[in-house]
């Protein structure tokens, strides 16, 4: 019984020492400049834009009216510029 007490004694003594010595220190996250461009880039993609929408909204009454006039070419390009866009950003 003595050595189980005494063990105690000198755990609780070891644990006051730990917690009297240092604060315990704290994990720290260093963010590139690049990074910190690219996170600021997704955002501005990533936020409504109302010049857009009213964009699309204007399209889309055209193709409903039937007269919108769009080239193929046009929506390749828009297509290909947007899958290299997502390419270089996700």
């Amino acid at each position: 019984m003595a050595a189980l007490l005494l063990g105690v004694q000198e755990s609780d003594r070891l644990s006051a020492k730990r917690q009297a010595g240092s604060a315990p220190k704290q994990d720290q996250v260093d963010i590139s400049d690049q990074a910190k461009e690219i996170q600021r880039i997704k955002e501005l993609v990533a936020a409504p834009d109302g010049a857009r929408a009213q964009h699309v909204e204007q399209l889309r009454q055209a193709i409903d009216a039937g007269t919108a006039d769009i080239s193929g070419r046009t929506v390749a390009d828009a297509l290909i510029r947007q899958v290299l866009t997502d390419a270089v950003l996700f």
